[in-house]
Parts: structure tokens; C-alpha cells; sequence
């Protein structure tokens, strides 16, 4: 490198001959760039080391964004086979339910009657089961009324000794001997 004493001596030799004026912004300039020379010469190896930890940083955030963007890509593609795996399954899905459909609709009528007619098969069990019972009160109530008929025709015929309650009597027992 440049050595500071030749420095020095040609900067006097230049000063000296009025080629460069000294003056304040001069100095203030020479004191820059004593600054500048000093702290580069002194401090390149921290400035050398700083700047290297920043360009693996970068490298090392370079590579981590390179490896997220991969990593999404690779997730994409699967979504991209998923879903397109997932639209042929449901055209699948699809077809089946209409054939479901179908066969549901051509099913349905007999599956309706069916049903109408174990209603209306339990509902004449249930009609059947109450003529039989409404049948067995009227026989019964009818039963009650023949007794006390017989009862009071007895009573007329026993007790109030008339010839006409006799005689019809005898008509009337006959006519319900016929009914029975």
C-alpha cells in the first residue's frame, strides 16, 4: 500500500507550492478521508466479517423461501390430485345416487301399496273384530229384552187372567220362536 510519509511529504511539497489551499473545508475533507482510511484500515476484518454474516444470512433466507415455495408446490400438486381424484369420485357418487334414485321411484308405488295395505288389512281385522262384538251385544241386549218380555207376558198371562193377553200370548211366543 501506500506508505504515510510520502503521503505526507507530497502533500507539503503541495501545499507549499499553493496547489492545494488549505483552508477549512480542506481540512475538514483531509480529516475525512484520515477517518475514512483509518477505520477502513483498522476496521476491514469486523466490516469484512459483518458483511459475510449478511451474505449467509440472504443465502440461508434465499434457500428457506426456495424450500417453502417447494414445499407449496408440492402441496398444491397433491390438492390439485386430490381434487381431481375427488371429481371423478363424485361423477361416481353421482351416478350411483341417480340409479338409487331410480330404482327408489320404481320402487315406490309398491312400496306405497303395500303399506296402504297392511293399513287397511289392520283396519278390517279391526272392523271384522268389532262386528263380531257389536253382534254378540245385540244378541245379548235382544236376549234381555225376549226375558222380560216373557216376563211381563207371564205376569199378564198369571196374574191379570184376560183372554185376549192369552191368546196373544200364544201368537206372540210363536213369532219369536220363528226369529230365534
Amino acid at each position: 500500500m501506500l506508505n504515510i510519509g510520502i503521503i505526507i511529504i507530497i502533500s507539503l511539497i503541495l501545499i507549499s507550492k499553493n496547489v492545494i489551499l488549505l483552508n477549512e473545508e480542506t481540512l475538514i475533507l483531509l480529516c475525512f478521508v484520515v477517518f475514512c482510511w483509518i477505520s477502513f484500515t483498522k476496521l476491514k476484518d469486523s466490516f469484512n466479517k459483518d458483511f459475510l454474516d449478511q451474505t449467509n444470512k440472504i443465502e440461508n433466507d434465499f434457500k428457506e423461501s426456495f424450500d417453502l415455495i417447494l414445499t407449496s408446490l408440492n402441496t398444491n400438486l397433491q390438492w390439485q390430485n386430490i381434487f381431481t381424484t375427488s371429481a371423478t369420485n363424485l361423477n361416481l357418487l353421482k351416478s350411483y345416487l341417480k340409479k338409487l334414485n331410480k330404482k327408489i321411484t320404481e320402487r315406490l308405488p309398491l312400496v306405497h301399496s303395500q303399506s296402504v295395505q297392511k293399513i287397511y288389512l289392520k283396519r278390517l281385522s279391526f272392523t271384522q273384530i268389532l262386528e263380531q262384538q257389536t253382534g254378540k251385544i245385540i244378541i245379548l241386549l235382544l236376549m234381555k229384552k225376549m226375558e222380560k218380555i216373557a216376563i211381563l207376558k207371564h205376569f199378564y198371562v198369571t196374574t191379570i187372567n184376560l183372554t185376549s193377553f192369552q191368546c196373544n200370548y200364544k201368537i206372540m211366543l210363536r213369532e219369536y220362536i220363528e226369529i230365534i
